[in-house]
Parts: structure tokens; sequence; C-alpha cells
């Protein structure tokens, strides 16, 4: 923005308004509204702020590059939040991430119910469609689970921390009315994801400990270790069922926790990513690649909605 750039400029001289003012013979009131934007100088009085400040005029009317590094994405998430902003970042965070991350485990909703579920609180049906309930609640129970990651977000990632996830995510589902299903609390029966053998029932807790101490131990967090730390988290599958969905907020979690990008992993790149995690321990290459796909998309995100 043009005016900022004036203001910026203007304060690194050192000069105020009124001296600016001299300069250009307009009155100080101009220069004002030329800083908050709504007043363009014309070509002349570029001319001699140009020269003023010792940069060119094309310097001077170059737009200033977005810089999405520098972005908090996490206080932006927050701030959206709280103030239940609709059609920005935080808003399209929670369809995205509710329709791709349970659409990767069989639900059925498209993305265009999963928004009408979070806009207007109803669900939008074809005539004489069948909709499953459970795809609903988990559905519903996303969009809080998001919430409160957001207000964890910052805070140290633990056991009890992981378990709150999966009990608001499987609360009032079907497998909730199972005492075997042990919703918000480790497995009691065996599981595998894909045709990979995870830790026993009687391991978890050992393990999960082990995954979290490593983890917890690591000094400045890139990236690659919230990958890394995914992969074994999955390996272990602590919970009965939801440990792909509960895998992947934790990811965004951490991302946001250490002033990293964060990522939504697409249902359309989901046979790229279960290969990613079939082959992490041969070839880390395809699982990052395809996170770093994701970080990318959502980099685009973030410049589409906040770039102003």
């Amino acid at each position: 923005m043009l005016g900022k750039k004036i203001k910026k400029y203007r304060d690194e001289k050192k000069l105020t308004q009124l001296e600016i003012a001299e300069v250009l013979g307009v009155k100080p009131a101009t220069i004002s509204k030329y800083e908050a934007g709504t007043l363009e100088p014309n070509i002349e009085s570029l001319k001699k702020l140009a020269e003023l400040f010792g940069v060119s005029v094309d310097e001077l009317l170059k737009e200033d590059e977005f810089d999405v590094s520098k972005i908090n994405v996490l206080k932006v998430l927050r701030e959206q939040k709280e103030m239940k902003l609709r059609g920005n970042l935080y808003h399209n965070t929670q369809i995205i991430f509710a329709y791709n991350t349970n659409h990767i485990e069989g639900n059925k909703l498209t993305e265009d119910q999963t928004r009408y579920i979070y806009e207007t609180n109803t669900l939008l049906t074809e005539k004489e469609s069948i909709t499953n309930l459970d795809d609903i609640i988990e559905t519903v129970n996303h969009f809080g689970l998001v919430d409160y990651m957001l207000d964890v977000a910052d805070e140290e990632l633990t056991e009890e921390m992981i378990k709150e996830f999966h009990k608001i995510l499987k609360e009032g589902t079907s497998d909730g009315r199972k005492d075997w299903f042990n919703v918000g609390n480790y497995k009691k029966l065996a599981n595998e994801v894909g045709n990979m053998k995870t830790s026993l029932p009687k391991n978890v807790q050992k393990d999960m400990v082990k995954l979290l101490q490593w983890y917890n131990s690591l000094g400045k967090i890139k990236i690659e270790d919230i990958i890394e730390f995914h992969y074994r988290f999955e390996c272990i599958h602590p919970f009965q069922d939801g440990n792909g969905r509960i895998g992947r907020i934790i990811m965004f979690k951490e991302c946001l926790k250490n002033n990293i990008i964060p990522f939504i992993i697409l249902d359309k790149n989901k046979l790229f990513y279960y290969r990613g995690l079939k082959e992490y321990k041969d070839e880390k290459g395809y699982l990052i690649d395809t996170c770093l796909n994701a970080q990318d998309q959502y980099i685009e995100m973030i410049r589409y909605y906040l770039k102003y």
C-alpha cells in the first residue's frame, strides 16, 4: 500500500508530515491522507517524494511482497475464532479440515454438506438419500476438536491432551456406546493400519510415553520432526479407531506451536499419504513430499485470505 510506504520512508528519514508537506507544497492534512490511503499523490508529488526518500518512483509504487513466514497463523486463527468471522481463514480451515480428514477415513458427507452443517447447523440432503448419523456427529465433533486444539496449541503435547482429542472426536458416536471401544482412552483390542501391525494394547502406554519423551526432548522442532512423530504415532495406533484423524490434528497443532505453516492432507491425495506412511521406514521422502505439498496448498489459502 502506497500510504504505508510513504509513512515508512518518512519515519526512516525522521521527517514530520509538516516537513514533507512543505517540500510538496501541500497542506500537512494532505500528507495525512496520503498515509491513510484516502488520497493518492499525483505524479509530480510522487517524483518529489521519491527524490526526498532516495528511492525510485517504481520502488515507491511497487507492491510489497507478501511474506507468509511472518504471519502468526495461530494468532490469526484464534482471533478469527473469537470474532466468529465468516468466510475467512478460520472458517474455511474448519470446513476443509473436517471434510478431508473425515473423508479419508470413509465419511460419506460431501464438502458442500460439511460446509452446510458448519454454517447453518443443519444437514443438506438429497431426496431419498440415507446419511450415516456417525458421519454427521464426527463432522460436528471435528469442528469442536479444532477449536479445542487452537485453545491448547501452544502447550506441550501430552498423553492427556491426545486422549482429550480422541474423546472430543468420538463422543456421541455409536463407537462411544461400546465399552470395549474405550473412547478417550487407549485401545483394549489389537488393531492394524493397512497390513502393518501396531503396538499391542498392553504396550501402548509404554510406547506413547517413550514417543512423547523423545519428541518433547527435541530442541527446535522442524516440520520433518512433526512428520516423524506422525509416522511413529500411527505405528503405535493407540486408539481403537480415529488414529489417523488424531494424528493429523496433532501435526496441525504442532506446526502452529512451532510457528511452522500448518497443513491439511486432502482426500484427493490420500493414496500418496498412505503410500508415504507405508514406505516411510525405508523411504521418508514420499510422506515428507506429500506433507510439504499440503503445506503449499495451505500457504495459498493464507495468501488468498490474508493478503490485504
